[in-house]
């Protein structure tokens, strides 16, 4: 049976290293981590010392695909030169710590990957729609300039709360389709985003898999956020619920885990609050996997 990639986002609080020994902990091949605190402009680079500590921890460890969460401050549609700057250096920083720990884990032969730097597009704010996608597209092409390799930015979907951008598949198209080296722009499908922006994962998980592929690709889609929803369908809130204590509930999850069992899953729940319920948690993801 081929293996699947189940996860949660853990804390990388006390060195990135910690991260790691968080994932031994609750036994899970695969994690979303932040290197450095998510409400601060990240401005310095990842030291090459703690890069490789970090690989050393991993090759000890049985994790085998790490997706990197931008810092939450990041917001490419804005109009202010300090913010859109800001907002790009982290990027920067992060998609270099991305592109350095996986040349090294390739270098030292290690049975993990780096999926590549997830981050929210951006609210519109000054700008109209149509100038905040070529605003974010402009910053994404910036980035990528800055650090050459292999590495991806993966752009995630939003539930479209206020002026937040990218809570349509055709938004994120659009966006990638606009950037220059687009094979290295990918996505991060969120379960809880989707469905309050009206993708029906309770009814039918087959026609958004359908519109994902049509409008994303499915081979750009480097992982899913694993969350069900307090608010319902078309809500555009965005609030997490535990896995089947929301409205999408666990069948739909178990079509997920079927259908699209290729793609790293990662929770992103209110239950990785306390460790007691985040095992609870894990175990629940596990089994909903399992009985596929």
């Amino acid at each position: 049976m081929k293996e699947m990639y189940l996860g949660a986002h853990v804390s990388s609080a006390g060195g990135i290293c910690n991260a790691i020994k968080e994932a031994e902990k609750f036994d899970i091949n695969t994690i979303q981590m932040m290197p450095t605190a998510p409400m601060r402009w990240a401005t310095k680079d990842i030291p090459e010392e703690e890069i490789r500590k970090f690989v050393d921890e991993i090759k000890k460890s049985g994790v085998k695909k790490i997706l990197i969460h931008g810092i939450y401050l990041t917001n490419l549609a804005r109009k202010d030169k300090q913010l859109f700057h800001l907002g790009k250096m982290g990027l920067v920083v992060y998609l270099r710590f991305a592109e350095k720990t996986a040349e090294l884990i390739k270098k030292e032969k290690v049975d993990c990957e780096i999926l590549g730097v997830c981050f929210h597009p951006g609210s519109q704010k000054e700008l109209n729609i149509e100038d905040s996608l070529e605003r974010i597209a402009y910053g994404i092409d910036w980035v990528l300039k800055q650090v050459p390799g292999h590495q991806r930015l993966l752009i995630e979907t939003t539930a479209g709360m206020g002026n937040n951008m990218g809570d349509t598949l055709e938004e994120l198209r659009d966006i990638r389709m606009m950037v220059a080296d687009r094979e290295r722009i990918g996505f991060v499908c969120d379960t809880q985003h989707m469905y309050a922006s009206g993708y029906d994962w309770r009814n039918s998980v087959d026609d958004v898999v359908e519109k994902i592929d049509k409008n994303l690709g499915i081979q750009n889609v480097a992982a899913i956020h694993v969350n069900d929803s307090l608010t319902e369908l078309g809500s555009h809130k965005d609030r997490h619920a535990n896995i089947g204590e929301g409205e999408i509930g666990e069948e739909a999850f178990r079509q997920v885990f079927r259908k699209l069992s290729g793609i790293p899953f990662i929770l992103e729940t209110p239950a990785l609050r306390k460790e007691s319920t985040m095992r609870e948690e894990i175990q629940r993801m596990k089994n909903l996997a399992d009985s596929k």
